[in-house]
């Protein structure tokens, strides 16, 4: 542009203001792909708070169960604080989505709210790429100032719960330091309002501030864990503290790895407990009819037997003695998969799959059937005909190459690979052709009449039912070493013209039938000739 000393012309005014108007635009033309993936994001936001709202509530809920068992003195102060906690949360949270409220009917000009009441995703915003109005509301409005004001005090509040010599070490994971040093892209330091909102599309802006509430719920966790882990071991009012491995399985199949839970237990080795159990699912409430399970030192032996195979679920009850003197019930519930010994013997060299026909298969693992499936590499196409039942279909092209058949479960929604085999394709051996059980050689009159008809037959040696048709043949009659020209049929029965003709020749007359077509679900084939000699 121009120099001081060198006044710009109107031209090169003209083309300044393009450039501004062209750099606007381009700044305007977010690509529809970017929205999309702020939906993405913003969807993956909103599942991710609500499990730590799930992990929160449990948090609470352990708290005041302990409050139960250690007595109301012994957690009070605890409770008092997480009590506030929460107050202090859920107060962050409202006035966060109240801010997104605002925020989207003012760019929007549109209610925030759906139809059941829920607030609108950014997938479903009317105007996601809007910067101008986005920036006015949260900059220029002073939205953004208000709600980092906001965040600095809920932080500081947060700290307050934690003592002062573990401050500086749990800063981090309480998180939400909004006087960070911000910086743009060109290293230029900015505030944490003009970083995240100033200049930013409006899907942009409402993904932020979900992102902020589970910031929020994270710092809650973070706290509130703390607060629970004050609560230490001599406040226990049992005789012994142990640890117990709780594994999620028994049975771990290669390249899974083996989880447990390892968890404190408190009990008193001098009070018994009781726990009582029944098949299925729901919380138990009463133990009429329910199974018996006695113990002691904290441990009562569950042994269910097992008369089937599949996927069982249990709930139950235990009853003891609590700390105060007083009854307790406690719930619990489990499930197990109970699987059938099982053992496969498999011969090497017979990993054969015929081209052109249904190869029926049995898959078996070390689960239910039902969750059993299988995947084909290399080509083909296979139909499950019943649970680990399936027909393996293969092309003509893939003879003389293999293909990988890959085995795998579903085992707690997840698919888990199990095996897998390699087959080789082969041909179907050609059928041998027949007078009706009669493969050639010398034969009377009679008796070649008597199944005047040509058939094709796979042998007993083959175990896949294929029925092949004759489609036509050739007859050619030698009669005293002259050969007639030869007649064409153009089914499996003899016509007239060739039973004739076998009526009218005398004994040494040769017969040759040649050309033999058969068919079948693998195709056609040219078979074998076959020669009579009348006798």
């Amino acid at each position: 542009m121009g120099a001081t000393n060198c006044p710009e012309t109107p031209r090169q005014r003209l083309i300044g203001m393009m450039y501004l108007v062209l750099t606007a635009l381009l700044a305007l033309n977010v690509s529809k792909d970017i929205l999309n993936a702020f939906s993405i994001v913003d969807e993956t936001l909103h599942t991710s708070n609500l499990i730590t709202e799930n992990k929160n509530s449990q948090d609470y809920r352990e708290l005041i169960r302990q409050k139960t068992i250690l007595g109301e003195d012994k957690v009070a102060e605890a409770f008092e604080k997480a009590t506030r906690i929460k107050e202090l949360s859920d107060e962050m949270v409202k006035y966060i989505q109240q801010v997104k409220v605002r925020y989207i009917e003012y760019v929007d000009a549109d209610s925030a709210y759906n139809r059941d009441g829920s607030i609108k995703t950014v997938a479903e915003l009317k105007s996601k790429d809007n910067i101008s109005k986005a920036s006015n509301f949260m900059i220029n409005e002073g939205n953004a100032k208000d709600l980092k004001e906001k965040i600095e005090q809920y932080r500081n509040e947060m700290l307050s719960f934690i003592d002062e010599h573990e401050r500086e070490a749990m800063s981090q994971t309480v998180g939400l330091d909004v006087n960070e040093k911000f910086r743009n892209t060109t290293g230029a330091v900015e505030s944490w309002e003009t970083h995240y909102f100033d200049g930013v599309i409006f899907a942009a802006g409402v993904t932020l501030l979900n992102k902020t509430v589970g910031e929020v719920r994270n710092a809650e966790s973070g706290v509130l864990k703390y607060v629970i882990r004050s609560i230490t071991q001599s406040d226990f009012k049992f005789s012994n503290v142990s640890a117990k491995v709780i594994p999620k399985s028994q049975i771990v199949f290669q390249g899974e790895p083996y989880e447990a839970e390892i968890i404190v237990a408190a009990y008193d080795d001098k009070q018994p407990i009781e726990a009582y159990w029944r098949m299925g699912t729901g919380m138990m409430t009463s133990t009429q009819g329910a199974n018996l399970a006695k113990g002691d030192e904290g441990i009562a032996r569950l042994k269910i037997p097992t008369n089937a195979v599949g996927d069982f679920n249990y709930t139950g009850l235990i009853k003891m003695i609590g700390p105060d003197g007083l009854p307790q019930t406690h719930n619990f519930s489990d499930r197990y998969t109970v699987m059938a010994p099982s053992a496969t013997v498999a011969a090497d060299k017979m990993n054969v799959l015929y081209a052109g026909i249904e190869n029926p298969v049995s898959v078996s693992a070390s689960v239910a059937a039902e969750k059993v499936s299988i995947a084909l590499v290399g080509g083909g196409t296979a139909t499950q005909t019943a649970p680990g039942k399936y027909n393996i279909s293969v092309p003509e092209a893939l003879v003389g190459k293999t293909i990988t058949i890959n085995i795998a479960a579903t085992i707690d929604n997840r698919q888990q690979t199990m095996g897998s085999n390699v087959y080789r394709i082969k041909r179907v051996p050609d059928p041998v052709a027949l007078i009706g059980s009669f493969k050639g050689g010398k034969i009377t009159k009679a008796e070649l009449l008597a199944n005047p008809f040509m058939i094709a037959n796979m042998g007993t040696d083959f175990v896949y039912d294929l029925l092949w048709t004759v489609n036509s043949y050739q007859v050619t009659f030698i009669i005293k070493g002259i050969e007639d020209p030869p007649i064409t049929c153009n089914n499996k029965q003899f016509s007239d013209a060739i039973k004739n003709k076998i009526n009218s020749c005398g004994t040494g007359t040769v017969i040759f039938f040649s050309d033999i077509k058969a068919s079948c679900v693998a195709g056609t084939r040219t078979l074998n000739p076959i020669t009579v000699i009348l006798r």
